[in-house]
């Protein structure tokens, strides 16, 4: 009787387990269907590993049901960048903390971590060694000036923490390349902080391309800005160092351009056949370029929204101040049957869509986000609690193809873009003369 009451009681057992563990199967497959539903056919996005999913059925966790925990981020760097469009997101996206934050003046960490909700528990630090060592830190946000990405991004890798570098990352193509390559020895995530991608009027281009609003295939696409494209920091008595060749990598074209550039490249694909000038033509108190131009070709890709490849480029920057013409910020996406113009420095300014003859189709208008930086951290912050993988993230790949990008239309200027070519500027080609 004992023994078939315990051999009762383990068939009830096993029933019951039985029961709890379908439903959570079910859930993993669900699970796994829909992952599988938002994935974007960007080829530098992955879908969650299956070893992921089934080991949660294996252990009888679900990835629908268990929530993660929060992403603990640090910032080093607290100048003008951090103050609305990129520091408070890190405090105020869902399942994010900012707990740590770095600026090498003393006391100015400690006095701008008072900004951060209390429950955060944000702690401001002088030196890198004393804040990678701040307990539970998972993620770095490195917001200094380029000059010193590729040290900070070094240290940052080797200490275990996932990095998410400031465009526009490195300062030419090799250090770009060296800290994609140090944060894969270390096992990584590295992300890079083109957030136009993420913007709500940028998916909304995406879409209207995806939908054939324009035709099946982009023809071309031109870019013009006539003016310094809204680039901050540029009123002070000093030299400012995004016109510093050894600080930022170059001219504005570097801070200013490179959104555009990713953008092209995430819209519709990569540039190939890129040919460029640049030139100093009335900037004589700076050393780098006020006007470049280029032209390239759409190449093959697997992420665009649709067809582009073979597409003519053209786009000018115009820094210099001496266009007859007034300030311009304008890019347009030509298809088969009608174009896209919108500005393209803008988080919220509206898209607009034209057929072949010109007459206005449709007019978009956006909200400006009170942090413009916020939609991209939300979904870096989200891919590293593994909840999803947006088709907007941006990594390291895409911020190499960029910086390649610009090499190639600033190197005549340069006479070369070498790691150190920013030490060597009594030999650059294209230094106005005094």
């Amino acid at each position: 009787t004992a023994h078939s009451s315990s051999s009762s009681t383990s068939l009830i057992e096993g029933q019951q387990q039985l029961h709890m563990t379908i439903p959570r199967i079910l859930q993993i497959c669900i699970a796994y269907i829909l992952n599988a539903l938002s994935f974007s056919l960007h080829s530098e996005a992955n879908l969650l590993p299956r070893r992921v999913l089934l080991g949660a059925a294996i252990s009888g966790m679900s990835t629908a049901s268990t929530t993660p925990p929060p992403i603990r981020w640090g910032i080093v760097g607290l100048g003008d960048v951090t103050i609305k469009k990129s520091g408070p997101p890190f405090f105020k996206c869902e399942g994010s903390q900012l707990v740590a934050v770095m600026r090498r003046t003393p006391g100015k960490a400690a006095e701008w971590a008072k900004r951060v909700p209390p429950e955060n528990h944000c702690v401001g630090y002088d030196n890198l060694e004393d804040f990678l060592k701040h307990k539970g830190l998972d993620a770095v946000y490195i917001a200094t000036p380029p000059e010193s990405h590729a040290e900070i991004c070094a240290k940052v890798a080797a200490a275990g923490k996932a990095v998410y570098v400031e465009k526009p990352v490195g300062r030419c193509a090799g250090e770009t390349r060296r800290m994609a390559e140090c944060t894969q020895r270390a096992g990584k995530p590295f992300y890079t902080a083109y957030i136009s991608r993420a913007y709500e009027r940028t998916q909304a281009i995406r879409r209207i391309l995806q939908n054939g609003e324009i035709g099946d295939k982009i023809l071309s696409v031109n870019y013009t800005v006539i003016g310094t494209g809204g680039a901050r920091g540029l009123d002070t008595d000093e030299l400012p160092w995004r016109l510093n060749a050894k600080r930022a990598g170059g001219g504005l074209i570097m801070d200013i351009g490179c959104h555009i550039l990713d953008r092209i490249d995430y819209l519709c694909g990569p540039l190939t056949n890129v040919k460029g000038e640049a030139k100093n033509l009335n900037s004589p108190g700076q050393d780098v370029e006020d006007f470049v131009t280029l032209e390239a070709e759409v190449g093959p890709c697997d992420w665009a929204p649709m067809l582009a490849e073979g597409a003519k480029v053209s786009c000018t920057w115009d820094f210099s101040g001496t266009s007859s013409q007034p300030p311009k910020d304008q890019l347009v996406i030509t298809g088969e049957t009608g174009f896209i113009k919108c500005v393209g420095m803008s988080p919220s300014l509206p898209v607009s869509v034209y057929n072949s003859e010109g007459d206005l189709v449709q007019q978009m208008d956006f909200t400006t986000p009170e942090h413009t930086a916020q939609p991209l951290i939300q979904a870096v912050t989200n891919d590293l609690r593994g909840l999803s993988k947006a088709c907007c993230l941006s990594y390291g790949n895409n911020a190499i193809r960029t910086s390649a990008v610009l090499d190639t239309i600033l190197s005549s200027y340069y006479g070369g873009r070498e790691i150190g070519y920013w030490d060597r500027s009594e030999s650059w080609p294209g230094k106005r003369k005094v």
